[in-house]
């Protein structure tokens, strides 16, 4: 349950206050009585007041004073969750977790900046439809849904060593994007009679491609429609690639079959030329500047159509009772005299 009005609550020191000004009140009846005179007197001149009676209406009109206040804030119950018309796009973020994202010249690291740039960049959107894929030299993907809690959950854990294929397969990144694209137009085609929203693959990535023709697939996305935004993660004169150990301590540095260190460097004129061939936009991020906003403002031009959002739980009012028991009980705090029922007492 919620209040849809919290700061009503504070209201609620009404009902204290009403009970210790009750009490005040009949104490300072007791005193003006016992100041009249004979106690035994006064005494039998009110006994046909009933104390009983008083305290019964003293306590019904704090109660419904205690009801009103519940009912001005107005107390809900949750319903059942009903997905929100909104207007959104579909999303495809293609997330690099090759060895050479573990580089450290973008703190904490290539990755880990890119997952917390990603979870503000979902925190703006509220009715696009967003898939994951997960590449290096092979693909893990996560189907389009608007439940970003989700995504988010998909890629917190995840890591290069838990990639089935080491490398840094940009096209078949695409292709994977694609293949949850695809199927997602036609539906919306059979959905809106032939009105198609728009499609977009955000690759986020140090562009350090190795056998997956990056550029053939930005040419088939191309032909679908489909725009590539690319973010290039890392610095432009390139970092070390650092080795772990199962518990996650640096052991040293990534080195080729002849020993020598191997630097990872951004290849920006692929991740140029993918955006071009799509008419997306390329976007750098470094140490300095990630460009999560550049990003957002981009994917706003795309087209967007009427979708089921996000599930928005519907609440049920409960204020409506509080209102009616409040009424009821004043009507029978009104109702009740104070005074004692005489027995009548019959003539022999």
């Amino acid at each position: 349950m919620r209040f849809a009005h919290p700061q009503m609550l504070w209201l609620l020191i009404a009902v204290p206050a009403a009970a210790i000004g009750y009490g005040l009140a009949f104490g300072v009846r007791r005193r003006r009585l016992a100041r009249l005179g004979d106690a035994p007197l006064i005494a039998k001149m009110s006994e046909g007041t009933s104390v009983a009676r008083k305290l019964v209406r003293a306590a019904l009109a704090v109660v419904a004073i205690a009801a009103l206040v519940l009912a001005l804030a107005r107390p809900q119950w949750p319903g059942q969750a009903v997905p929100a018309k909104q207007l959104g796009l579909d999303l495809v973020i293609a997330l690099d977790f090759s060895r050479s994202m573990l580089a450290k010249d973008v703190y904490p690291s290539r990755l880990e900046r890119a997952k917390r740039e990603i979870g503000e960049l979902l925190d703006l959107f509220a009715g696009d439809r967003v898939g994951v894929v997960a590449f290096a030299g092979e693909t893990l993907t996560y189907p389009p849904t608007t439940d970003y809690d989700a995504v988010k959950l998909f890629w917190r854990d995840l890591n290069p060593w838990d990639m089935p294929v080491g490398g840094t397969a940009i096209g078949r990144a695409i292709r994977a994007g694609l293949d949850q694209l695809v199927p997602l137009r036609a539906l919306e085609a059979t959905a809106t009679g032939g009105a198609v929203r728009g499609q977009a693959i955000l690759l986020l990535t140090d562009g350090e491609d190795t056998d997956s023709e990056p550029l053939a697939a930005a040419d088939e996305a191309s032909k679908l429609g489909v725009k590539i935004f690319t973010v290039g993660v890392g610095s432009r004169s390139g970092e070390l690639i650092p080795e772990y150990d199962d518990k996650g301590k640096v052991t040293g540095y990534v080195k080729d079959p002849e020993g020598k260190y191997v630097t990872s460097r951004l290849a920006e004129d692929t991740l140029a030329e993918i955006a071009k061939r799509t008419g997306g936009e390329l976007f750098h991020a470094d140490a300095k500047r990630f460009g999560v906003e550049d990003v957002a403002r981009a994917l706003m031009s795309l087209k967007r159509t009427e979708n089921d959002g996000r599930p928005v739980p519907r609440y049920d009012e409960l204020f409506q009772p509080l209102v009616l028991g409040a009424l009821v009980i004043l009507c029978g705090e009104a109702v009740i005299g104070e005074r004692r029922r005489r027995r009548k007492v019959v003539s022999p």
